[in-house]
């Protein structure tokens, strides 16, 4: 391995920091690499990608990878297919970060999308990137205020080719429609809500797992969809928001919203609520006031289908990508190793990986570097033997006397 990697390095030898990358042709469409693990996708970025034209979104599957694998080596991967990006894209908060990514000889961009867990680390890693992608305004300060000098917020969407086919506004046989997980802790709230609502409103199958276009389907046939954020970040205006708008169906959410930090007024775009209690009150009204019911669910509909798709968030990115393309702006690719190391084993250490944990610790030659990575180290390690134990707990006796 370590002679392949040589040979990598030869032909995609390591940016000098002080220089930028060859820009790309004008009049070819930019090529963007999206990083992830399929094992942890985010929805988000998988539709985005799916929005890029074919040759145009280029995939690295990190699942096959070590979690630690250099860029330049998946660089030089993407070469060898012929397939070279303009610039590389890494999807955070999945289990594996590519290493070397202050020495990318391509733009790098973070998308950050559920950043409102860990935000402080998330802000720290951010620093290896050129770009950083926000999708909550309200944090984009922050990363702005650590020193990162590319920090650009966007929205949630719905596709806006799935979803602005064929809108049905009339016939809708559902009350309320519902597409959403509740396998989490802080999604107990909205269970209980929506199996309250489905008791007294005649809602499509909640308890499943619905396709992109299942959910277009259940949302162009509901009258009204009912919105609820995880508990903590209630505020959250997510990708089911957008989708129950573009489908013409009144959406009725949680307030402070961010729809409206977005333009999105209440009472004109969509309706609000405060408390648990006025939600079947909300519902009932509006099924009852089907002029106004409409007209506020055809406001939503045609400035969501306008303005918050997924077509204009990639629109978004490749205008900000192309602003600059001969610029660097990542704030590591001036740092030293040791900060850098510790970037990267803060990132391990989180994903419970000991091994590039391990690694990165491993290259600390300061005193003062060593005492800043001992407490990660030791979290690692712990949280790996914890892991190891409660898998073995897990085991039938007969694994567990070796039989």
């Amino acid at each position: 391995m370590p002679q392949v990697a040589s040979q990598i390095r030869t032909s995609l030898e390591p940016v000098d920091p002080g220089k930028g990358p060859t820009a790309p042709d004008n009049a070819e469409p930019m090529r963007m690499a999206f990083a992830y693990n399929n094992s942890w996708r985010h929805v988000t970025e998988r539709y985005l990608s799916d929005t890029f034209p074919p040759g145009c979104a280029i995939h690295f599957d990190l699942d096959v990878f070590e979690p630690n694998v250099s860029i330049l080596d998946l660089l030089e991967d993407a070469r060898r297919r012929g397939v070279s990006p303009d610039v590389f894209s890494h999807l955070v908060h999945t289990p594996a970060l590519p290493h070397d990514l202050h020495l990318s000889p391509v733009r790098t961009a973070s998308l950050d999308i559920d950043s409102f867990g860990w935000t402080i680390s998330r802000i720290r890693w951010s620093m290896l990137f050129d770009y950083v992608f926000v999708w909550h305004p309200s944090l984009a300060p922050l990363y702005r205020a650590a020193g990162h000098p590319k920090v650009i917020a966007l929205a949630h969407a719905a596709d806006g080719e799935l979803f602005g086919l064929n809108p049905i506004r009339e016939g809708r046989p559902f009350d309320l429609g519902w597409v959403g997980a509740f396998n989490y802790a802080h999604y107990d709230r909205r269970r209980q809500i929506i199996q309250d609502l489905a008791s007294r409103f005649r809602m499509n199958e909640y308890g499943r797992r619905y396709t992109k276009e299942d959910t277009a389907d259940v949302y162009k046939r509901s009258k009204i969809v009912v919105n609820v954020s995880r508990e903590d970040f209630p505020q959250e205006a997510n990708m089911r928001c957008y989708e129950a708008m573009a489908a013409g169906a009144l959406l009725i959410t949680g307030m402070p919203t961010e729809l409206t930090e977005w333009g999105f007024r209440e009472g004109e775009h969509f309706i609000g609520w405060r408390s648990e209690a006025e939600i079947p009150d909300l519902v009932d009204r509006y099924l009852r006031h089907e002029q106004r019911r409409e007209g506020i669910a055809r406001a939503g509909q045609d400035l969501t289908l306008r303005d918050f798709t997924f077509q204009r968030c990639r629109d978004k990115i490749i205008s900000v990508l192309g602003e600059q393309p001969n610029e660097f702006f990542a704030p590591a690719r001036k740092w030293s190793d040791e900060e850098v190391r510790l970037v990267y084993l803060e990132y391990y250490y989180r994903y419970q990986l000991c091994g590039p944990a391990y690694r990165e610790f491993g290259g600390i030659r300061s005193f003062g570097g060593y005492w800043k990575g001992v407490p990660m180290m030791l979290k690692a390690v712990r949280n790996a033997l914890k892991g190891k134990l409660q898998r073995h707990a897990s085991l039938p006796a007969s694994k567990k006397e070796g039989n």
